[in-house]
């Protein structure tokens, strides 16, 4: 009886757990933060823009889908990679042209998601224009690119390993599972989708009611995004229909 039933433990520590999520890296987790905090900075440093706050905030959501896009892996991706594009410079450019594609793309995306601000703040008198013309939201958003970049460029290298020199090949063997990759990806679209939806009622509680929930509402949200980044074992949890769908 007890050698079954260690033999039966042993079976599941040795095989992977399905449904299963594995934490997130430490260094991962401070990307993440500071890429969800950045858009508090106008909030709080310039003037309290909350006009700014909702954009740089529906663009960080939108950064989120694209990540979550990119890094879902298929049995058709590379698995081994030229051992130069470890170096650090061709790891730099790797960011900076994953940053130009992740903002072309994010802002394409950001344009539905921002919507219910665009229409609250046009009903309040809201100058959009001058808003998406200031350096205090350009600034932001192009660092919030390169941090989003950053993590995408991290989750490619965990999944590949350097082989021979040339083009990008599936020589090496997989890493991970493919199959619990894919399920972590819909749970985690799940939880980007609910954030969504959240971030409409917010945009009309900040724009139509004005500064009494300005400081401790986009801080509340800002963790809120935080948590499901850095606990995504706990938030997949919240929506165990939608993530285990094939």
């Amino acid at each position: 009886m007890g050698k079954d039933s260690s033999a039966s433990q042993a079976d599941l520590d040795a095989a992977p757990a399905i449904g299963r999520t594995p934490r997130v890296s430490f260094m991962n987790i401070v990307v993440d933060v500071v890429r969800h905090l950045v858009p508090l900075l106008p909030l709080y440093m310039f003037n309290g823009n909350i006009a700014t706050y909702v954009l740089l905030t529906a663009f960080d959501l939108s950064l989120g889908l694209m990540l979550i896009v990119g890094t879902t892996r298929d049995r058709k991706d590379p698995t081994s990679v030229d051992p130069r594009s470890r170096w650090l410079v061709m790891r730099f450019l790797a960011v900076l042209v994953i940053a130009v594609f992740l903002a072309i793309f994010a802002a394409i995306v950001a344009m539905p998601i921002a919507a219910p601000a665009f229409i609250f703040g046009l009903l309040e008198g809201v100058d959009w224009w001058a808003t998406g013309t200031d350096k205090t939201f350009w600034i932001p958003l192009v660092g919030m690119s390169l941090l989003a970049a950053a993590r995408g460029q991290a989750a490619f290298e965990a999944t590949t390993a350097p082989g021979r020199r040339g083009q990008p090949s599936r020589e090496g063997p997989i890493i991970g599972n493919l199959e619990e990759d894919r399920k972590r990806s819909l749970a985690a679209n799940a939880a980007q989708v609910t954030l969504i939806a959240t971030f409409a009622g917010l945009c009309y509680v900040l724009i139509t009611f004005g500064r009494w929930g300005m400081y401790a509402l986009p801080f509340i949200f800002a963790a809120l995004l935080v948590f499901y980044d850095a606990r995504p074992d706990l938030a997949h949890r919240i929506f165990p229909k939608l993530w285990q769908e094939k």
